[in-house]
């Protein structure tokens, strides 16, 4: 069998964007307009605003763009930022691969002088292999919570897509292949601790979340730079006895065949599954469930005397109703139902200081139980990709309404999937906190045909202010 690294560095040094099938250039735009579009609405969170902070201290070479803001620094302080500002809201895509493969590939680009296809090719690529090298690593912890309903003591979350975003800067740069290569190699061991076992259980929530998506933007970045000035890896990492699966994994999943399995016409992009609500994507059944009761009778907040939430077991925060941040907003299915009840609109608006500290938000969440639901792992074995939730709902005349989903909006799964026009409204509301109406449908336009473009200024210029 062909090395994975191998398979790799085929898959980047000789794919060529005529190569992309159409659907999947698409949806490469369709992941850009969420990811830019949750950056801009990242700018009101806390994780954002300290990021730029940073990126003001930090600076460097002016030659990538932060977004929203404008001004420029160098790739590795725009990436880190950026990344920031996309994974501020917790609006991203399952898998999280935009947070750390988009402000990486996107400020390497822009350094490059790259044009609107070198850019597209090299997201597209390094995408896949975030994606492909997520499925396998990322099983821990999915294959822990269907077996003993909870996560491992030790895994990681996404900290994996760095070597993907390292090989697309690669491509950008355009190195050759033994300093791809070491790209990859040098990535793999920036990579963070798989550390999620610990943040889920720490609370307060810490904002560097279940993985430094922005630390990973950074290093893929750095990675790149590192190697294409001679600097060397352990190039063959994932392949080796004691290589990076092993390391970062400790768990005996890695399956080498799958993770290249397919590689070039199977891909993966096209699996993505986009987040209708800001909040992590385990909540998001028992929320549109809820919004369905909600339009089917017709009932206020003040009408409920109580919500039971019967899905899949959730660790990531240990206790629901305490909402001391952001981010423990993100993670709470009480608070964020408390928001559906009262007619919050999903999007920045709900991690606002406002209705973190709203007494009639905060009482009822103690409405809302989130209880684990014996069909939640009974359909997994069946259907993998499932999320279910039954919602009861109990009403002040005494009748308790009643209704039940087994997949999310957002999913790849009937007709769940989020279209282009539900995407690009998204993109209006967070973009229309900072930059005007007419540079918002610009912007959107310019992705939707950026392989026209010979470079990204124009794209740039119309997401800062």
């Amino acid at each position: 069998m062909k090395k994975v690294t191998d398979a790799f560095l085929d898959f980047a040094l000789n794919t060529r964007f005529e190569d992309l099938p159409a659907e999947v250039v698409h949806e490469v735009k369709r992941v850009l307009i969420d990811g830019i579009g949750n950056a801009l609405g990242g700018l009101s969170s806390d994780k954002g605003k300290f990021a730029l902070s940073f990126a003001r201290k930090t600076g460097g070479i002016p030659e990538s763009t932060i977004i929203g803001i404008g001004g420029k620094c160098s790739a590795p302080v725009a990436a880190f930022t950026n990344s920031e500002l996309l994974n501020g809201l917790d609006m991203d895509p399952i898998p999280h691969i935009p947070p750390i493969v988009i402000p990486s590939v996107l400020a390497v680009a822009e350094a490059q002088k790259a044009s609107g296809k070198e850019f597209l090719l090299a997201l597209a690529v390094a995408h896949d292999i975030a994606a492909r090298l997520n499925r396998v690593l990322g099983s821990v912890m999915m294959n822990s919570l269907a077996k003993y309903g909870k996560t491992p003591d030790v895994f990681g979350n996404s900290n994996e897509n760095m070597l993907g975003a390292a090989i697309g800067n690669a491509m950008l740069m355009k190195l050759d292949r033994e300093h791809m290569a070491h790209a990859l190699g040098i990535a793999a061991y920036f990579c963070p601790l798989p550390v999620c076992r610990d943040w889920e259980s720490t609370i307060p929530k810490s904002m560097i979340k279940y993985a430094p998506v922005s630390w990973c933007a950074q290093g893929a970045v750095q990675a790149a730079m590192l190697a294409s000035e001679g600097y060397t890896g352990n190039a063959y990492t994932l392949d080796s006895e004691y290589g990076f699966p092993v390391i970062y994994c400790r768990e005996d999943v890695w399956d080498p065949e799958k993770v290249i399995e397919g590689l070039g016409e199977k891909w993966s992009i096209l699996d993505t599954m986009y987040k209708p609500y800001p909040c992590c994507r385990f909540l998001h059944a028992s929320l549109d469930v809820f919004y369905r009761l909600k339009e089917k009778y017709n009932f206020s907040a003040t009408d409920i005397v109580a919500v039971r939430c019967n899905t899949g077991p959730f660790v990531a925060h240990p206790d629901q109703y305490a909402i001391n941040n952001q981010i423990d907003a993100q993670f709470s299915g009480p608070y964020n139902i408390a928001l559906a009840a009262f007619g919050y609109a999903p999007g920045p608006q709900w991690q606002d200081k406002k209705c973190l500290t709203d007494p009639q938000i905060l009482e009822f969440m103690r409405k809302v139980q989130m209880i684990v639901a014996p069909e939640y792992s009974e359909l997994k074995k069946t259907k993998p990709g499932s999320f279910y939730a039954r919602v009861e709902i109990d009403l002040k005349d005494g009748t308790t309404i009643q209704d039940s989903t087994e997949f999310p909006r957002g999913s790849n799964h009937g007709d769940l999937r989020l279209s282009d026009e539900e995407l690009m409204n998204r993109f209006r509301i967070c973009a229309g906190i900072v930059i005007p109406e007419s540079k918002i449908e610009r912007a959107l336009d310019i992705i939707m045909n950026l392989e026209k473009y010979d470079s990204l200024d124009p794209l740039m210029e119309s997401i800062t202010l």
